[in-house]
């Protein structure tokens, strides 16, 4: 059995690339062998519709759970519309007494391109709000890193935490502060990329206890799929990747980082 611990089911296009609806995606993930999908938020819309997608989808088969989380870029409109940060992070809070809930997240700090100081500040606010969250709640956090390393870990190194960096992009340095703060490491399609020497190093190094695979679906798909709409059925194919990486029978990164992910989640 495999568990895709970061999927946006709620993002899936509909007549594409084979991708019908989200009933043929869910069947072919099942049908691929995965047992479990978390299903993340980015805003409070894609929280709610997550909510709903956990609710009304999952099956005896096919188990999906959902996180409420405000990405730094995504939640750009929302927070324009809100008085303040912390209105958001209250509002996330009453979506986490949902049914099915996992996590807060996807949340974090993204600097890509050119980002101001002001929006720089209002992430940091947004991000720390939802750290807090976590903590009250006693939850596990979703972390998004883009060119943050240091500002992400100073944050939550003064919280008694437990969560994943999903979508790993850093060095085995990285890597390290990562875990030594408690936190697995989420592997998705990026790390078979042939450009990815970063990532494989850590894809080898890291401790299969720390270890959990993803689609990030319908972004990033791996090779040899790559350029297509990525699905949840594809986690198999980055969790034999690993395995090739580490000289590891696939069964045994299979049942890892599906008991990973079921341990961090509770599910």
């Amino acid at each position: 059995m495999l568990v895709d611990s970061h999927s946006h089911l709620d993002f899936l296009p509909r007549g594409k690339a084979g991708v019908d609806d989200l009933e043929g995606a869910l069947k072919s993930a099942k049908d691929g062998g995965v047992g479990k999908i978390i299903t993340i938020g980015t805003s409070l819309k894609c929280s709610r519709d997550c909510i709903e997608i956990a609710k009304k989808s999952s099956s005896d088969y096919l188990k999906i759970y959902a996180t409420c989380g405000l990405h730094p870029k995504d939640a750009k409109g929302e927070i324009k519309n809100s008085e303040s940060t912390a209105e958001l992070v209250d509002e996330l809070k009453q979506l986490a007494r949902s049914e099915n809930f996992v996590a807060i997240g996807e949340t974090g700090l993204d600097y890509y391109g050119s980002t101001g100081d002001s929006e720089k500040k209002l992430q940091r606010e947004l991000f720390e709000g939802q750290v807090k969250l976590a903590r009250e709640l006693d939850l596990p956090l979703v972390i998004h890193c883009r060119n943050a390393w240091e500002e992400i870990f100073q944050i939550i190194s003064n919280f008694k935490l437990r969560g994943v960096f999903h979508c790993w992009t850093g060095d085995w340095r990285s890597a390290k502060k990562a875990l030594d703060l408690g936190f697995y490491i989420s592997f998705s399609g990026l790390v078979t990329f042939k450009n990815a020497a970063e990532i494989q190093d850590v894809a080898k190094k890291a401790p299969l206890e720390k270890i959990l695979i993803e689609t990030d679906s319908p972004f990033l798909a791996p090779e040899p799929v790559r350029g297509s709409i990525n699905e949840p059925k594809n986690v198999k194919i980055v969790g034999q990747f690993i395995s090739s990486l580490r000289n590891q029978p696939f069964e045994e990164i299979a049942n890892a980082t599906s008991s990973n992910a079921e341990r961090l989640f509770g599910i």
